[in-house]
């Protein structure tokens, strides 16, 4: 029997259906066509932006005489030298500042370009060459000029969300392009203070909260150790210019690990300080409710090569007198900055540092682990005491799930798809984005039982934890971290602790495209995030054949997440393999000790040298 609408509605009835129904088909079509626009809108935006870049440097080459007059060997000795090993041969006058310059604006044509590993968004060449220029005028004049300013005569790399006047902050989106910064933020015009010269600003993901550094913009950056993987995120191209060595020292922020991360898939040296030392001011502005957040903000921090340049910046960075000498116009009236001060952290000689290998929410593979105990029997041949953490259960696992918990709360995903303005997301946030979208009860009385019958563990703990949620539900939440981070640092003065080694990460650098199944490896360093806690990433060695690749127990699982990770292991091989250092807040100085220590004893550097 074939179905008429008139044996089920009148002729009235039908012409009121009809018309609903053409309704939502224009609805739908106009919908269509305005997606269509926004992003055909897009795509022309980013293809004029990469070719403005393209123009950019193929100008300068032609316009500009790129010779250093150096050695090729005394070139690549300053390719490798700390921030006080260019000022001695500054001093020296064996260079000038515009050679130094020069070596390292080569090396990014060269290396970090599009053509290449894709690392940066913006030049700053001109500008640079001419600063360079009257530095070497002025040491002309006073030698003892150098010695004066923490970053004279050094090149410096900002990541692309700092706001630095003339130049997009575009977090990798669409949107933000050319809408330049009328002023520098207070990171840049520290580094302006302390006569660091700004030649270039540094690639990073789309909405700067994933760890793989790829946009429709400028696209996506490579790894120097291996091309197959990600530089991490979102300070990626940061920490890959360091790595790739076209950059003396750089800045980059980090929220839930973004400049831990990308120190550890580079294996280079970066921290995070927290939130007690610094001020959340500086970086361009996410709309909405990503602005809002407050239980975690956003840590500015440097990478680099050495401890010694992280110092340095660190000390640029908290600069009192240079901060309160800032326009007001730029200034943060809530942050009093603290000058960075070794004297008491240096009156303890013997220092007593806890460990953990493992967070049992999501096991790493034997290279972090590994990393973590050589570090340990770095710093307990200088003398210190080492003793091994054990957390309370459900301490660790709140630890572990915090963080998600309360970003997702705070707006779920609503804000990252506020600040898209109807650009196309990438493919790296499409399970977070469907994970935040899923109604509670579906989460909680269908998913999760699925996960737990079906052996999923890993995906079971944490499918609860990335919704949104109610006033009432995100304070008890907030009361929750509160607690959460009482118990761990009281657990830390009770045990008289001074500092924690920690893995690096929950594995090595993933592959591309691995960091849209893999985000819960994040977790080793999302959680000092939520506890807000000074930590310090660095490289301690790289990932060997065998056991090195294996995750211990899980070599043979159902649990689709150690699936992943197996699979991410495969031809991991030569892979740095970084620890974090963490400690007390306000702490800086003995993260950055720690640090120094067991570099001294490790010398990552000097037994594996940077690629390229």
């Amino acid at each position: 029997m074939k179905f008429k609408l008139q044996n089920w509605f009148s002729n009235k009835e039908q012409k009121y259906l009809l018309s609903v129904l053409g309704i939502f088909a224009l609805y739908g079509l106009a919908n269509f066509s305005s997606r269509y626009r926004i992003q055909r809108k897009y795509n022309k935006l980013c293809e004029q932006k990469r070719n403005e870049l393209k123009c950019s440097i193929q100008e300068f080459r032609q316009s500009n005489n790129l010779q250093t007059g150096l050695s090729g060997e005394f070139e690549k000795q300053i390719l490798d030298f700390t921030i006080s090993e260019i000022k001695k041969v500054l001093f020296e006058k064996r260079v000038t500042v515009k050679q130094v310059l020069l070596v390292f604006i080569n090396r990014t044509l060269s290396v970090g370009t599009s053509e290449n590993l894709n690392l940066i968004t913006d030049i700053n060449f001109v500008e640079a060459l001419q600063e360079a220029e009257k530095q070497d005028q002025e040491i002309s004049q006073d030698p003892q000029i150098i010695y004066k300013y923490d970053l004279f005569g050094i090149p410096v790399s900002v990541k692309d969300t700092y706001l630095h006047k003339g130049f997009d902050n575009t977090y990798g989106l669409a949107s933000r392009l050319f809408k330049p910064a009328e002023y520098d933020g207070i990171q840049v015009a520290l580094i302006k203070k302390a006569r660091g010269i700004i030649f270039v600003r540094s690639n990073l993901p789309q909405l700067a909260m994933t760890f793989e550094s790829t946009n429709r913009i400028f696209g996506r950056s490579l790894n120097p150790w291996n091309k197959d993987r990600a530089v991490g995120g979102s300070s990626g191209g940061e920490a890959a210019l360091q790595a790739a060595r076209c950059s003396v020292i750089g800045i980059g922020s980090d929220i839930g690990g973004s400049i831990r991360i990308p120190a550890a898939f580079c294996g280079v040296y970066g921290i995070k300080p927290g939130m007690g030392r610094q001020t959340e001011v500086g970086e361009g502005i996410i709309e909405k409710a990503a602005s809002g957040m407050v239980n975690i903000k956003p840590s500015k921090g440097p990478l680099g090569r050495s401890v010694d340049d992280l110092i340095v910046m660190l000390r640029v960075l908290f600069n009192s007198n240079n901060y309160y000498q800032l326009p007001y116009s730029i200034q943060d009236p809530y942050w009093q900055p603290k000058d960075l001060d070794f004297t008491e952290n240096d009156k303890k000689h013997k220092l007593k540092i806890g460990y953990i290998e493992q967070f049992n929410d999501l096991l790493p593979p034997n290279c972090m682990k590994r990393a973590v105990l050589e570090a340990c029997q770095a710093l307990s041949t200088k003398g210190h005491e080492i003793v091994k953490i054990n957390l309370d259960q459900e301490l660790e696992h709140e630890l572990a799930v915090a963080f998600p918990r309360l970003v997702a709360a705070e707006g779920g995903f609503k804000s990252f798809e506020d600040n898209l303005q109807g650009e196309k997301i990438i493919e790296e946030y499409e399970l977070m984005e469907k994970g935040t979208q899923t109604p509670l009860f579906i989460q909680n009385y269908i998913l999760a039982p699925l996960f737990k019958i079906f052996g999923q563990k890993t995906l079971y703990v944490m499918s609860k934890q990335t919704h949104g949620l109610d006033v009432y539900q995100f304070l008890v939440n907030s009361g929750k971290q509160k607690r959460m981070n009482f118990q761990f640092l009281q657990y830390l003065k009770q045990h008289e602790i001074d500092a924690v080694i920690v893995p690096g990460f929950g594995c090595p650098a993933v592959k591309h495209g691995a960091s849209k199944v893999l985000p819960l490896a994040a977790l080793y360093t999302w959680m000092w995030n939520t506890v807000d806690i000074p930590a310090g990433s660095m490289p301690i060695t790289r990932v060997q054949d065998g056991d090195d690749l294996k995750i211990e127990g899980k070599e043979r699982t159902i649990d689709l997440v150690y699936i992943m990770m197996n699979q991410n292991m495969q031809n991991a091989q030569g892979l740095p393999v970084n620890v974090q250092i963490i400690s007390y807040p306000k702490h800086e100085e003995m993260v950055l000790r720690v640090m120094k220590e067991i570099e001294g004893v490790v010398k990552f550097n000097e037994k594996h040298p940077y690629p390229y």
